[in-house]
């Protein structure tokens, strides 16, 4: 893979992980009040997977690089 390829898989990449959050907020704005609070607490769980998924990333890689 040439540079020219990684700069276009990285940018699908950044492209995504910024429309998958604006699609739900989209989607929990559109619904119905009763329906806010269960989406609200299901996009909370899937933040916290996220985020501890991308600490953990984060000290893999800080880990390997200072070994």
């Amino acid at each position: 893979m040439d540079t020219t390829d990684a700069i276009r898989l990285v940018s699908g990449a950044v492209l995504i992980a910024v429309g998958v959050p604006i699609f739900y907020l989209a989607r929990y704005l559109s619904a119905s009040e009763e329906n806010k609070k269960r989406i609200a607490q299901a996009l909370k769980i899937i933040g916290i997977v996220w985020i501890s998924a991308g600490a953990i990333f984060y000290l893999v890689v800080l880990l390997t690089h200072i070994i």
